[in-house]
């Protein structure tokens, strides 16, 4: 190959399922988008939804299977990346999981590895601190100590997966400065990259909305949080007696949801399940709102902003202003106040004017989130590396 010539790599992305989440929709596109370039790609998948992927999706990667074991730590596993590696002549894997294995397949073949960290930083210490409030043992446990201990483990996790990472990503600028400051790195250190999300722009935006508030997302208590939606609604839902609220997803938290709205009393609330057709849901909401205890760069949100649906969210994650970053854009609600939340919906639902005024705004935001801006900032951190072939 001249040196003129550009270099063709072959880049494959390692997933325990596939696809079934936000991480994997990045793959998706990302993967897509290296193929289109001339590059390889290939997913490494233990289960593959092949019918979960979303509809009209393209799939210009190949898909390869791994074998039943532990995905985290199976050496197993692990040597049949390895195989895989050697006999198709991978350049680079990029996973979104700490493998244990990791430090090891790296001394059995030449290959860079990019990590992205698709959640918010040290996440895990937010979820120590909703965790306090479930048991009085909880509260006193982590009183005497168990929060630093708990924080250390988990610092000598991030810090293992930093020593093994070529390339660390991480969703925004806000999660860069965090990892830096954490792990106590120079601000320069070259192996740390914003590599961010995208959202497909729809084809066509229904402008003329109902009196509709949506919420997208999986029914989790420990992230999402959406008893506190519930709670919010049960105030807010006496001023806006012609809004409905739909809750989109499903999840492990789900009928204890269902018995809270019993429990309160809560009227005009659907629970929809699970749908493929989010966009359906989009088309006709004015609202969509997040309760989340921590995000790592919610596509719910930039997904609605892109159909022209208000977010309304809590400033409980560095990503929020990112994608709320001017009160056009949408309303951030100062971590956790539930009867503020409710007061500010109730106000943005009541305010027609500026609810269309709102609309435009959240779809001229949406221009950032093109796929264009997330390959870009994927082929400067795959061009770092030094095993391009030649």
């Amino acid at each position: 190959m001249s040196a003129n010539e550009p270099t063709v790599m072959h880049i494959a992305f390692i997933h325990k399922e596939f696809p079934c989440g936000g991480a994997e929709q990045a793959t998706i596109d990302i993967a897509n988008y290296l193929v289109e370039r001339g590059h390889r790609a290939t997913v490494l998948v233990q289960h593959h939804n092949a019918e979960d992927y979303p509809r009209d999706c393209r799939r210009l990667f190949a898909v390869e299977p791994l074998p039943e074991g532990g995905y985290k730590h199976s050496r197993h596993i692990a040597q049949h990346v390895v195989d895989f590696v050697r006999r198709e002549g991978v350049d680079v894997l990029a996973t979104y999981r700490q493998l244990l294995y990791m430090p090891w397949l790296k001394q059995q073949v030449d290959v860079k590895v990019v990590f992205v960290l698709h959640s918010l930083p040290f996440y895990e210490m937010i979820d120590c601190e909703e965790k306090k409030k479930e048991s009085r043992a909880k509260r006193l446990l982590y009183s005497l100590g168990g929060a630093w201990l708990l924080e250390q483990f988990y610092l000598r996790k991030y810090r293992s997966v930093y020593a093994w990472a070529d390339a660390y990503g991480v969703l925004c600028e806000g999660y860069k400065q965090i990892v830096i400051e954490k792990l106590g790195l120079s601000a320069s250190d070259n192996r740390l990259h914003v590599l961010p999300n995208c959202t497909h722009l729809p084809d066509n935006v229904v402008r003329e909305k109902q009196k509709t508030i949506v919420f997208v997302g999986r029914l989790t208590r420990r992230d999402k949080r959406v008893d506190r939606l519930l709670r919010i609604w049960a105030e807010a839902s006496r001023a806006l007696p012609e809004w409905t609220l739909k809750i989109v997803g499903d999840g492990k938290d789900r009928k204890n949801l269902e018995r809270l709205s019993a429990e309160l009393g809560l009227e005009r609330i659907l629970f929809e399940g699970f749908s493929t057709q989010v966009k359906s849901y989009l088309d006709e909401a004015s609202v969509a709102c997040m309760t989340s205890s921590f995000e790592g760069w919610p596509l719910s949100v930039a997904e609605a902003q892109a159909n022209g649906v208000v977010p309304v969210l809590f400033n409980s994650f560095a990503g929020a202003s990112d994608l709320v970053s001017s009160p056009d854009e949408g309303l951030l609600i100062p971590p956790f106040d539930e009867h503020a939340y409710a007061r500010a919906l109730t106000a943005l639902c009541q305010d027609p004017a500026r609810l269309k005024e709102m609309q435009e705004a959240v779809l001229q935001k949406s221009q950032r989130y093109t796929l264009a801006r997330m390959g870009e900032a994927w082929m400067q951190t795959l061009n770092t590396f030094q095993t391009l072939k030649r």
